[in-house]
Order: structure tokens, then C-alpha cells, then sequence
């Protein structure tokens, strides 16, 4: 099964994108499974409003451990099943936190095998800067000419969405740019188009 493994740093709405998007596609409960920290995977079912109350938080590194679900993207009479990866968030620095040091190494190994890596920048973080934060940076010039790449410049929604889309696509190839927002489902139909492609 394709693997698509969501990256980027904390707060960026890893798990929003995957729990909207899910939702998107006519998911109405969602069985997560969760590599624990002890090696073995367990499974944890949600409804969709019950997944945003208790995976999401404005505080960083919510999502501390690798977790996916099963999609299936409809195409002609069959289904194409996708796993669908959420991730640690990760930071320029060394966490103090041995168990989140753990989760950054867990993401960057799925990265690593996972057919396709949905980067997704949070377009608000954009305004004083003039450059991509080093973390981002470094993911897009590692698999900026791989096929199953894409950034998912979220919070388009946002009042400076589109300036500060303006000024991703000035650091970053504009093709491999997807315009977003996780909450309002804006995008979506690009993105699954794309995971149909990539399968």
C-alpha cells in the first residue's frame, strides 16, 4: 500500500489536513493506527469531531508519535487505498524532550520510505521573514525533484494567504505548490488528484 506522510513543523495543521481531508472524502470515523513508543502498534477509533477535540492543540507537538489511517480514493468503478501518515512536528533545534527527539526521528524515517511527503507550510509563519525556516528549507531541497512531492501552503484562508503565498513561491518551485486551507477544505480537490497520480 502507497504510504503519504504528512511533514512540517509544529502547528502547521498536520492533523487538521488529515482529519479534514479524510472527512473530505466521506470518512466518517477514523481508526488510527499508532506506533508507540515500546515498538508496537495499537488502534484508536475517533469520530470525526471527537479526532479534532482530542488530536489537535494550539500547543506544539500535539502529535507525538507516528499514527496513519486507510484511505480509499475513489477512481472510475475501483478504490485506490492510500495510508495516510501524520507526524511529529519538526523544529530547527534539538528538543529537550527525549520522547519528541524520538518522534523526529520516526518522522524523518518515514519520510524516508514513504512514496509520497506532503510538506505543508504554514503560510501565517511567512510574514517577517524573508527566507523558509531552515527545517522547511532543508525538506524542500531534499525531495524537491522527487515525484511524490508536494507543498501544501496552508492557511490560505487567513487575511495574508495570498501575500504570503506570493512570497513562498519566491523561495520555492511554484509547481510544487499546492495552496490550501486544512479547516475550510480549499485545495483539496488538487491534492487528491495528485495522491491519484502518485498511487
Amino acid at each position: 500500500m502507497t504510504s503519504a506522510v504528512i511533514v512540517g513543523q509544529p502547528n502547521v495543521g498536520k492533523t487538521s489536513f488529515l482529519i479534514n481531508f479524510a472527512y473530505y472524502l466521506g470518512v466518517k470515523e477514523l481508526r488510527f493506527m499508532i506506533k508507540q513508543p515500546a515498538g508496537f502498534v495499537s488502534t484508536r477509533t475517533y469520530q470525526i469531531e471527537q479526532a479534532y477535540d482530542q488530536l489537535t492543540s494550539t500547543k506544539p507537538h500535539k502529535t507525538n508519535s507516528i499514527q496513519s489511517i486507510q484511505l480509499r480514493l475513489p477512481v472510475g468503478k475501483q478504490d485506490k487505498v492510500i495510508r495516510l501518515v501524520d507526524s511529529c512536528g519538526l523544529i530547527d533545534e534539538i528538543h529537550q524532550q527525549e520522547y519528541i527527539r524520538k518522534s523526529m526521528a520516526e518522522t524523518l524515517q518515514e519520510l524516508m520510505v514513504s512514496e509520497i511527503v506532503l510538506h505543508i507550510v504554514d503560510l501565517s509563519q511567512l510574514s517577517a521573514r524573508q527566507e523558509l525556516r531552515r527545517i522547511d528549507q532543508e525538506i524542500y531541497n531534499f525531495l524537491k525533484n522527487r515525484a511524490g512531492y508536494k507543498i501544501l501552503a496552508n492557511k490560505l484562508d487567513l487575511d495574508i494567504g495570498q501575500e504570503n503565498l506570493n512570497k513562498l513561491n519566491q523561495f520555492v518551485d511554484k509547481r510544487l505548490v499546492v495552496p490550501i486551507s486544512a479547516i475550510y477544505q480549499e485545495g483539496f480537490d488538487q491534492i487528491k488528484v495528485f495522491l491519484l497520480d502518485n498511487v
